[in-house]
C-alpha cells in the first residue's frame, strides 16, 4: 500500500498567484529530429545535439537526509523523520567546500520537506551562486501517488524553496528518479506546474527507476502547447549493459581509472556529462539503519570514497549547474503563454494529446 505523508498536504495555489506560473517556451521553430523516443511512445521530442553552446558538464547534489533513501522507507520511518537527528549542515558545508575549491557551481535539487526544516541550508547554498531545483515535498515515488497527490506534492515544494530563495525554481527531479514507464503522467504535470526542465529518466532496468529504451541525452520533449528539457544522468552501454556511471553505487563502486574512462567515453561524442550525487553520500558515519542485505550494500558500499571522488571528478572535468547548460538555450527559444486543458473527469490540469510522431 502506498504510503502516505505524516502531514495533510495544503490545497495547491491558485495558477493566478502562483509565482512560478511562467509561460514555457515554445519549439524551435526550425527542429529537424524530430521523433518518438523508444520506449517512451507518449511525447515527440528534439535533440539537444548541435544546438548546445558549450561543451559543460553537468554537476548535481539531491539535498535529503540519509533517513529519507527510498530504500529504507516504511510509515513507521516516516514518522519519526522529525525526531531524528539531522546532520545535513555538516554534508552539506563538506560539499560546497570540495565545490568552492574548485571555483565549481552545482545544482541541489532540494527536499520540501528538509527546505521547511533547514531553510536557513536553503538559503547558504543559494547564496553560494549555486542552482536550487525541486526533489518534491514528501519523498515519495512517483509510482505511489496518484497524478492530483503527485501534483500537490511538487507544488508545495515548488512554493516553499521558491519562497525562502527568492528565485524562480526551474527545475525537478522525481525522489530516486522514479518517474518509469508506468507513470506516463509525470512529465506533463511537471511541465504543467511551470518547471523548465526534469531530470528523473534513466534509460535502464531498475527496480525503482528507470525506462528502458528512452533517449540517454539530455533533449526536449515536446507536446501540443508545451515543452519540458528532459536531463538524463549519464549512463554508459557496458558489454551489453546500460548501467548508470553518472551517479548512484557504480559511482562509487567503480574504481576511479575505469569510471573516468567511462565518462570521457562520453565526452569524446560531445555529449555532456551528467553527474548526480546525494547529499548523504558524504557522510561515513551515518547511523547505520537495516534492511535487507542487498538495500544496505546498496546504500553503504564505499561511502568513504566519496568525497575523494567528488574533488577527482572536480578537476578532472569541467562541470556547472544545469541553468547554465539548458537555460542560454532556452534565450533562443521564443516565449508563448499555454492555456491548461481542464480534465472532464479529475478537474486536473492537463496538457492534453501528446502529438507523435512515427519515424
Amino acid at each position: 500500500m502506498p504510503n502516505t505523508l505524516p502531514t495533510t498536504l495544503p490545497a495547491p495555489r491558485s495558477p493566478s498567484t502562483s509565482p512560478s506560473r511562467t509561460c514555457l517556451p515554445a519549439l524551435v521553430p526550425s527542429c529537424q529530429e524530430k521523433g518518438q523516443a523508444p520506449g517512451c511512445d507518449f511525447f515527440k521530442e528534439t535533440a539537444l545535439q548541435g544546438i548546445r553552446t558549450q561543451p559543460r558538464h553537468i554537476v548535481t547534489f539531491d539535498l535529503e537526509e540519509h533517513f529519507h533513501a527510498s530504500r529504507f522507507d516504511s510509515p513507521m520511518c516516516r514518522r519519526h523523520w522529525s525526531s531524528f537527528p539531522s546532520r545535513i549542515q555538516e554534508n552539506i558545508e563538506q560539499i560546497l567546500e570540495s565545490l568552492a575549491h574548485h571555483s565549481t557551481k552545482a545544482t541541489f535539487f532540494a527536499l520540501g520537506w528538509l527546505a521547511e526544516q533547514h531553510p536557513s541550508i536553503i538559503r547558504m547554498v543559494s547564496a553560494a551562486g549555486h542552482e536550487i531545483a525541486c526533489l518534491g515535498y514528501g519523498h515519495e515515488l512517483v509510482a505511489a501517488q496518484t497524478p492530483q497527490g503527485f501534483r500537490q506534492d511538487i507544488h508545495r515544494a515548488k512554493g516553499i524553496l521558491e519562497d525562502i530563495t527568492g528565485h524562480q525554481v526551474v527545475g525537478f527531479r522525481a525522489p530516486s528518479l522514479s518517474i518509469t514507464a508506468h507513470t506516463p503522467w509525470a512529465l506533463p504535470i511537471v511541465a504543467e506546474e511551470g518547471f523548465l526542465y526534469d531530470s528523473s529518466v534513466l534509460p535502464i532496468v531498475h527496480d525503482l527507476a528507470g525506462i528502458p529504451g528512452a533517449n540517454r541525452w539530455i533533449h526536449r520533449i515536446c507536446w501540443e502547447e508545451r515543452s519540458l528539457w528532459e536531463i538524463p544522468p549519464s549512463t554508459l552501454n557496458v558489454g551489453g549493459f546500460r548501467m548508470v556511471i553518472g551517479g548512484g553505487g557504480y559511482l562509487r563502486a567503480l574504481n576511479y581509472p575505469v569510471l573516468k574512462s567511462f565518462l570521457s567515453r562520453i565526452e569524446a561524442l560531445d555529449q555532456p556529462i551528467v553527474v548526480y550525487m546525494r547529499s548523504w553520500e558524504i557522510d561515513t558515519t551515518q547511523p547505520r539503519m537495516r534492511d535487507t542485505w542487498l538495500s544496505e550494500f546498496r546504500h553503504y558500499v564505499n561511502l568513504n570514497k566519496t568525497a575523494d571522488r567528488l574533488h577527482q571528478l572536480l578537476a578532472d572535468f569541467q562541470f556547472g549547474p544545469i541553468r547554465e547548460v539548458v537555460l542560454p538555450i532556452r534565450e533562443q527559444i521564443r516565449s508563448t503563454s499555454v492555456q491548461a486543458v481542464p480534465d472532464s473527469a479529475t478537474g486536473d490540469r492537463l496538457i492534453g494529446p501528446p502529438q507523435i510522431t512515427i519515424m
